[in-house]
Formats: structure tokens, sequence, C-alpha cells
């Protein structure tokens, strides 16, 4: 893992998420430094990112091992309240959750994502994420392997999306 400064992600979310689909408002991305500070502090924080040639970020991916524990987290009670707890503990036990991955917009179609995506899920069983299901990294999870699991609720529409070992696709830069 290289160095990660908090400033230069932030400045990739807000340029990632800003526009369609996301089209975060203001308040929604000058929250972002918070949570990833949050992330950031985590002992399980892991995080892949990709550089240009400049030495400039352009693509980041972050997750941790899913606790055993689910509880006392907004998104594990979405998950539950959408799933059921006993088909959440299944799809997301012993697995690694991707947490964010974003590439920016110039360097988007240039297997970036799938290489963060490879780097950060090798050597799990399964994974999991949550995205739009009508955003374009859809697509890309869809042909890498990546199940929809179902829908969930937000604005826009949102849809966890797992991988299981045995789902994989061998994975084309």
């Amino acid at each position: 893992m290289t160095r990660l400064d908090a400033g230069e992600i932030t400045a990739l979310y807000r340029r990632c998420y800003a526009g369609p689909p996301w089209s975060e408002p203001p308040e929604q991305l000058d929250a972002y430094p918070d949570r990833l500070a949050e992330a950031l502090e985590r002992p399980d924080f892991n995080a892949w990112v990709e550089r240009d040639h400049e030495g400039r970020l352009i693509g980041i991916c972050y997750g941790w091992p899913t606790p055993a524990d689910l509880s006392g987290s907004r998104i594990y009670d979405m998950l539950r309240d959408s799933f059921g707890a006993p088909a959440v503990s299944r799809m997301t036990a012993g697995s690694f959750e991707v947490v964010e991955l974003f590439v920016h917009p110039e360097a988007r179609g240039k297997g970036i994502a799938s290489r963060l995506l490879a780097q950060a899920t090798a050597g799990w069983p399964k994974a999991w994420l949550i995205t739009s299901p009508q955003a374009p990294a859809a697509r890309l999870y869809h042909r890498l392997g990546w199940q929809e699991a179902g829908p969930l609720p937000g604005d826009p529409p949102l849809a966890l999306f797992t991988l299981e070992g045995d789902q994989r696709m061998p994975q084309e830069y």
C-alpha cells in the first residue's frame, strides 16, 4: 500500500461523486472527509491506489473485513432490514467489504477499477459492496462476476452486489 493523503482522496471523491449518477449535494460532499477520517482510523482498513505517470491519485479502492458483529452500523442495519439477519450473515460472513471504489472520470475505461477491485478482493472467498445498479460501475461488477443480490433503499436506488470465489471471472486488465 502506498501513502494515503486524506486531502487528495477527498478531492478525487468530490470529482467522482459531484456528477451523475450520484450528483451528491454539497452537504453530502462536505461530510465525506469525516467519513474518510473514521475509515482511516480503523485498524482493519486496507486501501489500494492507482496513480498516473505524474504521481496524481486517479483511483482508489478501500474497505475491510466484514466484522462478525454487524450491530450498530447504519449500513448493516439497512442490509438486515432489506434481506433479514440470516441472509445478511450468509452473504457477509468471512468476506471483504468494499467500502469505496472510485476512479477519476478522465481515467475510466482503462482497467483501473478492475485492477483495484482484484487487488482488494484477492485471497477473500467472498466480497460485497453497495452501489447504484444504474451506475456505470454496475456493468463492470456484472462483467467481473459479481451478482446483484437485491435492492436497497436510497436515492439514487442502491443494490447489494456480492462476489463468491466460484463466481469470479478471469481478470482482464
